[in-house]
């Protein structure tokens, strides 16, 4: 038997009424598949019946009333409305009283009948009705009809061969009949068989087309046909949908399928009209999502393969299942919010059970199990934990957390809570530490009681050191320390590390990772990791930059710990190799924006924005350390939140902003940030305040308190906190000059020779400290060591420093050249972005923009073209290294080229350049603000020895 679309069988019904009107009874059944239409196209039919004069008794099959006798019977001659007596003597017939019985006593009620009799009755009095009108039976769901009112359709069926009646029956379309005998009784005598078929994409072309506002209904019916599978009542729906978002906005989108409340509400009433069978399979197909099978589903709900093939290509057919998975999100999602709860949560936990027994991956175990709210045995346990390790391998952190909260409250072994308690803290932390907080104190009792891995253990004292529970921490490091076995080497390096960075030595760690340590058969990480710590107690030395390299080379964001990778870059810093340490910065911020690891780029930030003041770029500092902060809340800096403030209030105050920087300081810091290095780093940048601010004695008593602790610490290294040069300015500022100066010189005897930036640093304080005939010779040499260091911030205030030292000598031609470099290399601090070696560049456009003299025609003459580039970078006060640089030649080429310009010249110093050639601007003198503005700009931490 072929399906028939809706009209097709709409046409058929209305022939078929034609003939009953001629007095040959006729009788269709017409099937169809879950909200395939039958109803809507009886009613439509019953409609067109009764206006064309036809009497229509209409009834519903409901499993409700399966069992009450008559019932679709009753339905039937009630349904007849004011017709004459008719209710009343069908009631009387089919045995139950109207309400109007009561009245009529107890002799007037209805004699016994036996149900064959009744039947008859019944049939005659609908039998009679055709006499004087054509009579429609149209009865839905007939599959859910009593007995007794089954036997008498098919009594009617037999004695209606030449009355005026149509019988219409819809019933299901099933593989196998619902009704096995009543169909065979039914199908013995003539009949129509009509099957509904779903809704062909021509026929949704055609609905569109009904539509307003469809721009394309032919390309449009082909999503919806994807959406509905051609079901009536859903592809109506999903209309309905469609009209109401373009009503609530018009600009809504009217070139895709619209799914919405009443698409969802028409699945839900489509599966609940079927049995519960069918409904129990749609919802083992959503709760199983993309892996649903019929085999699954079977196996779920514990029924026969074939049944469920059965009930999966009711579905299919349908629309409700493509294959068989649920055929759209919304309505797998209607599906699953329409369950109980207790039963979706049963039903995941089983579905987890089953694939984690087929040794499905663990994260899709663990969606159910996360979906269920429980994991009730340690099996689920296990599953959540490994889930949470593939969720953080691909960029979903998330997920993580809500696997290995789930794994946290349902562990009954305490070490394996706390092992997934430590997963857990692990993974909060790449986010926001604070959150993680809460799990710490259980942690360390997990320590003590050595329920947690080497590595779990350090990592605990790692986050309490963070969040300055100092005590705490310690007392956990002793654990370990003091453990028969010990730590291995790579624990016991990091663990070293971790308080090299906040106390600068490891010496609050007990004896027992010397061991470790020192074993020859420790690895090349610990070795590393041991070397760039000895930076802390000699300074940037070789050993420990190249080491420092070697750990950035190797480590992996949220894996190698934080501290050591922070360390590695503080190495870099103090190793004069700033431009470098950016570089890691940059690279390992953009992996851990990757990971999607808050933390780490919050504190990678923090260290560029103090490698950028290092390197004397201002307004990068000021965004570095300004996006660090944003990036965590403050709590969950915990200690560390000295680092950005530091160096935000530093690079403040250089650019002048006192009020941003004062801001910036009324924020409270936690006591315990005085206790670590990070202090030295806060109490260094307000010292520098206060006394760029007119406060010299708030400024001393923090640098005095910064060396107080490093004498403590035993980290007197100038390379770490030069105290002792800013103590010195202090003392230049209250006028205290011997004092000053001793305390510099101290300065410089612990400074070691590598150490060129706190070299430079000294000598520029010491020439403030000394006679104005000495100060020319040491800035000279500060100016050296600065541009060595790449230290553009501490390099412009040498070149002021130098360019007033020649002002008060009277040499003005040489302060006014120190002044103009002075300003260009104070322009290139401010300017944003502007790369670390630019003064350089500003300086050639300077030489390349500043002309000979016509006078010196005949020198220019004597000197190669290649000479007096040499020459002209060497008399502007450049050293050898810079020009090679500039003109990318090699120093030893730049060399020869200055010992043919002596020879040339009849000079034997590079100041008798100047002597011999005079530089002048285009624009002519230089303006008398060249001095002004770089004293402006470089007031913070500069004495105006002029006056």
């Amino acid at each position: 038997m072929a399906r028939m679309g809706y009209d097709a069988a709409l046409s058929q019904l209305r022939g078929l009424l034609a003939e009953s009107r001629s007095g040959s009874g006729r009788l269709a059944l017409v099937e169809g598949g879950l909200a395939s239409g039958k109803t809507h196209l009886l009613h439509e039919f019953s409609r067109q019946a009764v206006k064309s004069g036809a009497l229509v008794l209409s009834a519903t099959g409901s499993r409700a009333e399966r069992k009450l006798p008559m019932g679709v019977v009753d339905q039937l001659f009630r349904s007849a409305g004011p017709a004459a007596s008719l209710p009343e003597h069908a009631t009387r017939l089919i045995g139950i009283p109207d309400e109007s019985a009561a009245s009529w006593g107890a002799n007037q009620l209805t004699p016994y009948r036996t149900p064959d009799t009744r039947v008859r009755e019944l049939c005659g009095l609908l039998l009679d009705l055709c006499a004087d009108q054509p009579v429609v039976l149209a009865v839905d769901d007939v599959q859910f009809a009593d007995g007794p009112s089954l036997r008498l359709l098919l009594s009617l069926q037999r004695r209606m061969v030449s009355a005026r009646l149509l019988i219409v029956l819809n019933e299901w379309h099933r593989g196998k009949p619902t009704l096995p005998e009543f169909r065979a009784e039914l199908t013995r005598h003539p009949y129509s068989h009509l099957r509904l078929a779903s809704l062909s994409v021509e026929d949704i072309t055609t609905l569109l087309a009904k539509e307003a506002g469809v721009p394309d209904p032919a390309r449009l019916a082909q999503g919806y046909h994807r959406v509905t599978g051609g079901n009536p009542m859903l592809m109506h729906a999903a209309l309905d949908d469609r009209a109401g978002a373009i009503a609530a906005d018009e600009d809504a989108d009217r070139d895709g399928p619209v799914v919405g409340f009443a698409f969802a509400q028409a699945v839900l009433a489509g599966l609940y009209r079927w049995d519960a069978e069918l409904l129990s399979v749609a919802r083992a197909a959503a709760v199983l999502g993309g892996r649903s099978t019929p085999a699954l589903i079977a196996q779920l709900l514990g029924s026969r393969l074939e049944d469920t093939e059965e009930l999966v290509r009711i579905l299919a057919d349908s629309g409700m299942l493509l294959g068989a998975r649920v055929r759209h999100p919304r309505a797998e999602t209607a599906i699953l919010d329409g369950m109980p709860y207790g039963e979706r949560s049963a039903l995941h936990t089983q579905v987890a059970r089953l694939l984690y027994e087929r040794g499905t991956a663990a994260i899709d175990v663990a969606r159910h199990l996360l979906a269920a709210d429980e994991a009730p045995e340690p099996w689920a346990v296990a599953a959540l934990r490994d889930a949470s390790e593939h969720a953080l391998a691909a960029g979903d952190p998330d997920t993580a957390v809500r696997c290995l909260e789930l794994a946290v409250g349902a562990s009954s072994d305490p070490r394996e809570r706390h092992a997934s308690m430590y997963d857990l803290t692990r993974v909060l932390w790449r986010k926001n530490s604070a959150v993680a907080t809460t799990y710490l104190p259980s942690l360390r009792g997990a320590v003590e009681a050595g329920q947690l891995s080497v590595a779990a253990a350090v990592a605990v004292v790692r986050y309490s050191l963070w969040h300055g529970e100092v005590e705490a921490a310690t007392r956990a490091a002793a654990v370990l320390t003091e453990a028969p076995d010990g730590l291995d080497p790579r624990s016991a390096a990091e663990l070293s590390a971790t308080f090299h960075w906040y106390f600068g030595s490891d010496r609050r760690l007990k004896a027992g990772t010397d061991g470790a340590r020192s074993s020859a058969r420790r690895g090349t990480w610990a070795h590393a990791v041991d070397r760039m710590t000895t930076f802390w107690v000699r300074g940037g030395s070789d050993t420990a930059t190249t080491s420092a390299q070697h750990i950035l080379q190797s480590c992996h964001v949220g894996d190698t710990p934080l501290e050591v990778v922070a360390g590695a870059l503080l190495a870099l810093r103090c190793g004069s190799k700033p431009k470098l340490a950016r570089s890691w910065c940059e690279r390992l911020t953009q992996e851990a924006a990757r990971f999607g690891d808050v933390t780490w780029q919050a504190v990678l930030s923090g260290i560029s924005a103090s490698i950028a003041l290092r390197l004397g770029d201002l307004a990068t500092a000021v965004q570095q350390a300004e996006r660090a902060l944003q990036l965590l809340p403050a709590k969950a800096w915990g200690i560390l939140i000295g680092l950005p403030r530091a160096t935000l209030v530093a690079a403040r105050t250089c650019l002048g902003d006192y009020d941003a920087a004062a801001k910036v300081l009324r924020q409270p810091v936690p006591d315990a940030m005085f206790e670590t290095f990070l202090g030295l780093y806060y109490l260094e940048a307000r010292g520098r305040f206060f006394l760029a601010t007119d406060q010299a004695l708030a400024a001393g008593g923090d640098f005095q308190l910064c060396g107080r602790l490093m004498r403590e610490w035993e980290v007197d290294l100038p390379a770490l906190n030069p105290w002792r040069g800013n103590l010195a300015q202090v003392n230049l500022e209250l006028g205290h000059t011997g004092e000053a100066r001793e305390l510099v010189r101290q300065q410089l005897e612990r400074a070691r020779s590598a150490d060129i930036r706190i070299r430079g640093i000294s000598l520029r304080v010491l020439a403030a400290a000394s006679e104005p005939a000495q100060r020319p010779a040491l800035l000279r040499q500060s100016v050296e060591f600065l541009t060595a260091a790449q230290d553009r911030l501490e390099l412009a205030r040498a070149l002021n420093d130098f360019s007033l030292a020649h002002q008060k000598l009277g040499e003005c031609d040489q302060a006014r050249l120190l002044a103009r470099r002075a300003t260009q290399v104070t322009r290139a601090c401010l300017a944003p972005g502007l790369p670390a070696d630019e003064e350089g560049g500003a300086d050639q456009r300077t030489a390349a923009q500043a002309g000979w003299r016509q006078e010196d025609h005949q020198t220019r003459q004597v000197l190669s073209e290649a000479e007096r580039r040499v020459a002209e970078l060497a008399a502007l006060g450049h050293t050898n290294r810079e020009i090679s640089q500039m003109l990318y030649i090699t120093v030893s080429t730049v060399e020869q080229h200055l010992t043919r310009v002596y020879r040339k010249l009849g000079i034997t110093r590079r100041t008798d350049l100047l002597a011999v050639y005079e530089l002048r601007e285009h624009s002519g003198e230089p303006q008398q603000n060249d001095l002004t503005d770089a004293d402006t700009l470089l007031s913070a931490g500069r004495e105006d020895i002029a006056s």
